[in-house]
């Protein structure tokens, strides 16, 4: 699945992001035995199970349209799966932590995406985020935290050439997540460019396990003061994946 919010991430300067959400231990995992009996969700249900309509403090979530390339899982497809990886895409060609937990998610059966907005940054921009919820069979859920932990480690630095510009180094770190779900993962990315050194970049995501299901929250490019208010939605966005009534989603226009 490309990406379907990717426009928040080049619109950085305008919509702005926030996220408070707490980083602590890791939750529990679920037993092996117990995961494989899960039956995974359709693109269609994962949809349902998105952040609701309406968010606290007058912030709002919208359904992207669904992706007709997702229900395709065929050797011919581009995409493995509905991670964004491509087959042949180079090893550690991530902009930010959300496109991490992205390329880990490739065995996922299925996925969809919001983007939710609300509130004033500090810079007077809309602040912003995106919700991507991921579905597998068997303990494969599990299989992509360890996948995304092992890519944070390999791509710990990216450095392009200054004569390139903009030259930039991206630093990917996975620290433990909030306890939250099964097992959670915060992946930090901070990004500076060869021409201004000073100006630094955040561009972190929240990974939570439930069950067979991963729950990503990412934001675009921000100063890191502006990150956590958009993963502090983490907790609504486990609420709507664990409830068998979740609140009514925002459809996509």
């Amino acid at each position: 699945m490309v990406r379907t919010a990717a426009a928040i991430r080049f619109a950085a300067g305008v919509l702005v992001v926030a996220s408070a959400a707490a980083c602590t231990s890791s939750g529990q995992p679920v037993a092996a035995s117990k995961v494989k009996t899960l039956r995974p969700m359709s693109a269609a249900e994962l949809r349902t199970h998105l952040l609701p309509a309406v968010l606290p403090k007058g912030w709002t979530s919208q359904a992207d349209p669904a992706d007709p390339a997702d229900p395709a899982q065929s050797a011919q497809s581009a995409h493995p799966g509905p991670g964004s990886a491509a087959i042949g895409e180079p090893r550690c060609a991530f902009p930010g932590g959300g496109d991490v937990a992205d390329a880990g998610a490739t065995a996922a059966v299925a996925s969809a995406t919001a983007s939710f907005s609300g509130g004033r940054s500090a810079g007077g921009g809309v602040m912003a985020g995106a919700e991507t919820l991921y579905s597998f069979s068997g303990d494969g859920a599990a299989q992509a935290m360890r996948r995304i932990r092992q890519l944070a480690a390999e791509c710990a630095k990216v450095v392009t050439p200054a004569s390139d510009p903009p030259g930039f180094t991206e630093r990917i770190a996975a620290v433990s997540g909030p306890r939250l779900g099964d097992d959670s993962i915060r992946v930090r990315a901070t990004t500076t460019w060869s021409d201004h050194p000073r100006d630094v970049q955040h561009d972190d995501a929240l990974v939570v396990r439930e069950g067979n299901t991963l729950i990503v929250l990412w934001c675009a490019p921000t100063p890191q003061a502006e990150v956590d208010t958009v993963l502090s939605f983490m907790p609504e966005a486990v609420a709507q994946v664990r409830s068998r009534h979740p609140a009514p989603v925002e459809p996509a226009p």
